[in-house]
C-alpha cells in the first residue's frame, strides 16, 4: 500500500465535471496557505497561557531568527510539528517559514516579530496574529467600523457647531 501525502491525494482525486466526466482538481494555493496558519495557530492555542519568545523584526534582524528570549519562538513550535516537516518545512530560517507559509517580512513581522520592550507573547495572541493574517476581513470590517464612527462624529460635530 502506497501512502501519499495529503497535497499529492488532493492532486489526483477526481470530482464530476458538466456532462457526467471526471478531471483532477487542483488545490487552490490560498486554500493551502490559509490551512498550513489555521494549523500553526492550533498548534500554538493547545496551550494558550504559554508564552512564546519573539522574533527580531525583518528590518533589524535581517535572516536572524533568533528568539529575544529563552522561550521557544512561534517557529521553533512550527518546526516541531513533524506534518509541516513532511510537507516541506525546510528549516527554522526566516527564507524558509515565508516561503513555506507563503509569508511577505511584512506578514512574519506581524505574527512573530517583538520588540525590545515586549520580546514575549501568550500564545493566545500569537495565533490571534496568525488567524488575522490568514483570513484579515474580520479586522478590515473592525477598521471600517472605526472609521465610520469617526466620520459621523466628526460629522455630527461639525452639523451643531
Amino acid at each position: 500500500m502506497r501512502h501519499n501525502r495529503p497535497s499529492e491525494t488532493r492532486a489526483t482525486r477526481r470530482v464530476p465535471k458538466r456532462g457526467g466526466q471526471f478531471g483532477p482538481v487542483s488545490p487552490r494555493p490560498s486554500d493551502d496557505r490559509r490551512s498550513r496558519l489555521e494549523r500553526w495557530a492550533s498548534l500554538l492555542e493547545r496551550d494558550p497561557h504559554r508564552l512564546i519568545a519573539l522574533l527580531r523584526p525583518s528590518w533589524a534582524a535581517g535572516d536572524d531568527i533568533a528568539p529575544m528570549a529563552a522561550s521557544p519562538s512561534a517557529v521553533d513550535l512550527a518546526w516541531v510539528d513533524p506534518v509541516f516537516r513532511v510537507t516541506g518545512l525546510a528549516g527554522r530560517s526566516r527564507a524558509d517559514v515565508k516561503a513555506f507559509f507563503q509569508l511577505s517580512d511584512a506578514e512574519l513581522d506581524r505574527i512573530a516579530a517583538g520588540s525590545r520592550r515586549v520580546p514575549l507573547r501568550p500564545a493566545w495572541q500569537v495565533a490571534a496574529r496568525i488567524r488575522n493574517v490568514a483570513d484579515p476581513r474580520p479586522e478590515k470590517l473592525i477598521l471600517i467600523g472605526v472609521m465610520l464612527m469617526i466620520v459621523s462624529v466628526v460629522g455630527a460635530a461639525q452639523w451643531l457647531g
